[in-house]
């Protein structure tokens, strides 16, 4: 956006000095100035259409969570996301990084902060019966660049970004709201890109506790195309409990 209003602003002092020089010249500069001022809003908003067709636009669609099976007993509660990374502008850029905040029942006084602590690659998790291990996950998470006109589905996992200041996570009941953050070269500072909840029962606990994974699904995503593309993996057993 600032680019643009650069370009705009650019284009019409060039045109104003333009009108000036010739205003000056030519007899009838009234007219002439009045041409010159058309020409001059066509130009800016071509320069409009064209510098904003060539921005970054990053975009991420989100809202399923799956907690996998603890690597060991007792162990602490990870956050699985399937993301859909789309870029809808013409220009490529780079997605910096993606934080997670966590607020359960709207303790916004407890809210937690969760980073990315890595990529998954779900083919090996699925072959792994959904337990996370050294095979599956590749450490650490990391900035990527994503081309004009392009999607990329990822795979990322967050845990607590102040392990030691915080209590550790664990599969309670209550409203578990999320709110998506991502750092990219389009913005200088995180944009808030998605929300969402999901209401975990005392169903999800035992589920967690008799070694299976937790699927918590989001049927507000409104995009068949971006659906398709996570389901490619199969990520997601039938049969599978779900949040709605």
């Amino acid at each position: 956006m600032r680019k643009t209003i650069l370009v705009v602003a650019g284009m019409f002092s060039v045109s104003l000095a333009l009108v000036t020089w010739l205003g000056q010249s030519i007899a009838d500069p009234a007219w002439l100035a009045l041409g010159l001022a058309i020409a001059a809003i066509c130009i800016a908003s071509y320069g409009t259409l064209k510098a904003g067709l060539l921005e970054f636009s990053p975009e991420v669609l989100a809202g399923d969570v799956i907690v996998p099976r603890p690597s060991r007993a007792g162990g602490d509660v990870k956050l699985l996301l399937p993301l859909q990374f789309t870029n809808a502008g013409g220009g490529d850029g780079i997605v910096e990084w993606v934080a997670l905040r966590l607020t359960i029942d709207g303790d916004i006084q407890h809210s937690v902060l969760l980073s990315p602590v890595a990529e998954v690659d779900m083919q090996r998790f699925i072959q792994a019966k959904r337990r996370l291990d050294e095979d599956n996950a590749i450490e650490p998470f990391t900035a990527f660049a994503l081309e004009a006109k392009r999607s990329l589905a990822k795979f990322v996992l967050f845990d607590l970004a102040e392990r030691g200041r915080t209590e550790p996570l664990r599969l309670r009941n209550g409203r578990w709201a999320f709110e998506l953050f991502v750092k990219s070269s389009a913005n200088r500072t995180p944009k808030l890109e998605r929300s969402f909840e999901h209401v975990v029962e005392r169903k999800h606990a035992e589920q967690l506790a008799a070694d299976q994974p937790v699927y918590l699904i989001s049927y507000q995503i409104t995009l068949p195309s971006a659906r398709r593309e996570l389901a490619g993996a199969e990520w997601m057993p039938r049969g599978a409990r779900y949040s709605g």
